[in-house]
């Protein structure tokens, strides 16, 4: 038997045990998301929540536990019933239900039960994890590693309160309300706004800094591990005393009233927050009165307001894409501690607060450092086509190139930056469509059956309704959104210098810019002194890319084989397993090779013809493989006798030439491979 941690006897963490007790009162409010570092109780305190829940009532055999007291919330079962007569009524616990990260989309919604379709040959459909999570928790840790179709999925039903499935020739709609609770570790990479938005409530969490408090965690699990059944029983009064609260509050909660000043005070903190929509307002408004319930008051108060808004703010403050989360709320304290005279008079509700007014100036006008560390460089302006493909003035036509961008255009996958949907031969991805066998365990059911039923007279009886015969099976050809991922490349050598090292900085963050806004994801190879390193391993927390980006220092000699090197094998490795990732290898350097990739220097006046040679034999077998896009970012500063050898890289890969001396800033993202 699994034993679950008490909710009562954890430590610390009070924003996440309140929200997730506010959501437990009232799963109106949306859920929450919870975003943290690894090992510090997210996935435990979850589970713990669903032993404070109260039993509910729910319809007998009914696979959606329907509310047997609402007859408009109802399965087409359980409606049928109610139409006979009233519906048996059974108890059970409140569900926890988890979503797996690799769940397919017949997992998640539901589809055609397939034994049944081949006794009966009549359809039915199987309830799926959304089915299971109706009236409960649905708890999804990493969140945002799931494909986008399951979010969608999950979109949909958290907002309508209902599942509608309608594939393989089955249509059916079931209630699926649930409170979602998503985990979270942000270096791996970060949610789309829109999803991001869905969660009503949003905590952060991170280790227990202070000793006392980390001394009473591990003593208390090491007890729950020696005795579960003991350690539980210690906490029982915690625990029933806890449950009874949430039993008051929801009691209490549709008596709770909220003052037109309140409303005001919300309403004017939002605008001043600047952020986008009312959904934040109506969180808010919410989750103010659950708070006012859960400590036993009729009337929100402005610490009720304040409580509410750290929680709904907190995810819906960051507007671009480096903005880092504020650590803190305090700004949150600042506006209200002006508005809590406005409760007391109302004269002074169109006054702004002075004290609010400058520390939202001062916020607004202080945003954390984006630049780089050298201050903030401006690409120098040069000339771009009308079509807005960016191009050095001074470089010769390229007779490969109408070849090369037509055979890459030929290919979805290799547009810019945007995920596409490509087939995929794993079981994930969306089905589309059916095709002949092709030896695979994917059987498309609903394609076998029809290819079998023009034959049901001719064919002799068998165990199943329908005979079936090896020459009908059907395979399911799935669509699977494939991204993309840039593997910088970055001269970090004392060529650069740093004004170089800025102006090159300044463009790949730009570049990040986009991967962000295309959930793209990113890698960092850094390469000088006497080889190269992988800095940032693929991912997709752009975010933890700049930070990398910005801490690179430079100095030393110019390894450019091996960084060429290892960025290839980064690309290459990118392109296997089922989380495939579509490569484009960004290099940026002025081409200065004097380290081979034997890590040996040219010796003082020798010819650097030898490494330079290395660099173009691997830029050559980069230009072989299809597969990869490539693009050089030429830093050198272009005057009479300068070398010139990134052109003559580019030329050798097959690459899109760019010289960062003649590139608008406007104009880098046109400069990615197509």
């Amino acid at each position: 038997m699994t034993h679950t941690y008490p909710f009562s006897a954890f430590v610390g963490q009070e924003m996440m045990l309140t929200g997730l007790l506010l959501n437990a009162i009232n799963p109106l409010i949306g859920g929450m998301l919870i975003r943290g570092e690894k090992g510090t109780g997210k996935s435990t305190v979850v589970r713990a929540l669903g032993l404070l829940l109260p039993e509910i009532d729910v319809a007998a055999d009914c696979p959606f536990s329907c509310d047997p007291h609402s007859t408009d919330k109802l399965c087409p079962s359980c409606r049928e019933k109610s139409l006979a007569g009233p519906i048996p009524i059974q108890q059970r616990r409140t569900k926890v239900v988890e979503l797996p990260i690799n769940a397919t989309e017949d997992r998640v919604a539901g589809a055609l039960d397939m034994e049944h379709a081949l006794k009966t040959g009549q359809k039915r459909f199987e309830p799926g994890l959304l089915a299971a999570a109706n009236r409960g928790i649905l708890y999804v840790d990493e969140v945002n590693l799931l494909d986008d179709h399951i979010v969608d999925i999950l979109l949909d039903s958290a907002a309508m309160g209902v599942n509608v499935m309608e594939r393989e020739g089955v249509s059916f709609t079931h209630p699926a309300r649930f409170i979602l609770v998503g985990t979270m570790n942000p270096e791996e990479g970060d949610l789309r706004p829109q999803l991001l938005d869905r969660f009503g409530l949003c905590v952060s969490v991170k280790g227990i800094e202070d000793l006392a408090h980390r001394d009473e965690l591990l003593r208390r699990f090491e007890a729950f591990e020696a005795d579960p059944v003991r350690f539980r029983a210690r906490w029982e009064k915690d625990e029933m005393a806890l449950k009874k609260r949430i039993a008051n509050a929801r009691k209490l909660l549709p008596k709770v009233k909220c003052g037109d000043d309140i409303v005001r005070a919300i309403t004017d903190l939002c605008v001043r927050m600047g952020v986008d929509g009312h959904r934040a307002d109506l969180v808010i408004l919410k989750t103010s009165k659950t708070h006012a319930a859960f400590c036993g008051r009729r009337m929100v108060n402005m610490d009720d307001v304040a409580k509410a808004a750290k929680f709904a703010l907190y995810h819906r403050m960051r507007r671009l894409p480096f903005d880092e989360i504020p650590a803190d709320m305090n700004m949150v304290d600042s506006l209200l501690a002006g508005n809590d005279s406005l409760c007391r008079n109302k004269k002074k509700l169109l006054t702004p607060d002075p004290n609010a007014e400058t520390a939202e100036r001062k916020y607004k006008q202080n945003p954390p450092d984006k630049s780089p560390p050298t201050g903030e460089v401006k690409l120098k302006p040069g000339a771009y086509d009308n079509a807005g493909e960016v191009y050095d003035p001074t470089q010769s036509a390229d007779p490969g190139a109408s070849e090369k961008k037509a055979r890459i255009r030929t290919d979805p996958r290799r547009e810019k930056g945007r995920l596409q949907a490509s087939r995929t031969n794993c079981k994930r991805g969306r089905y589309v469509r059916a095709t002949t066998w092709q030896d695979s365990s994917d059987i498309a059911l609903d394609a076998t059956l029809r290819a079998a039923a023009p034959f049901i007279r001719r064919r002799p009886p068998g165990p199943n309704c329908v005979p079936i015969l090896p020459e009908d099976y059907r395979s399911k050809i799935r669509t699977h959104k494939t991204g993309r991922l840039f593997v910088f490349v970055v001269d970090a050598s004392g060529s650069m210098g740093t004004k170089l090292m800025s102006q090159a900085k300044a463009a790949i963050l730009r570049l990040l810019d986009r991967a962000y806004k295309d959930r793209s994801a990113a890698a960092l190879v850094a390469f000088k002194a006497r080889g190269a390193e992988l800095l940032l391993p693929p991912t997709k927390s752009v975010v933890l890319a700049e930070r990398k980006l910005k801490e690179l220092p430079t100095g030393g000699a110019t390894p450019l084989a091996s960084g060429m090197a290892l960025g290839r094998k980064v690309a290459e490795k990118s392109l296997r397993g089922a989380g495939a990732l579509w490569p484009s290898l960004v290099l940026v350097t002025d081409g200065k090779a004097n380290v081979g990739m034997n890590r040996r220097g040219a010796l003082p006046g020798a010819p650097a013809l030898a490494f330079h040679e290395e660099v173009f034999s691997l830029a050559r077998s980069i230009k072989k493989d299809r597969r990869i896009n490539s693009l050089v970012l030429d830093t050198e500063e272009k005057h009479p006798g300068v070398m010139d050898m990134a052109r003559e890289i580019a030329d050798h890969m097959g690459a899109r030439y760019v010289c960062l001396e003649h590139l608008r800033p406007e104009s880098i993202i046109n400069a990615l491979p197509q």
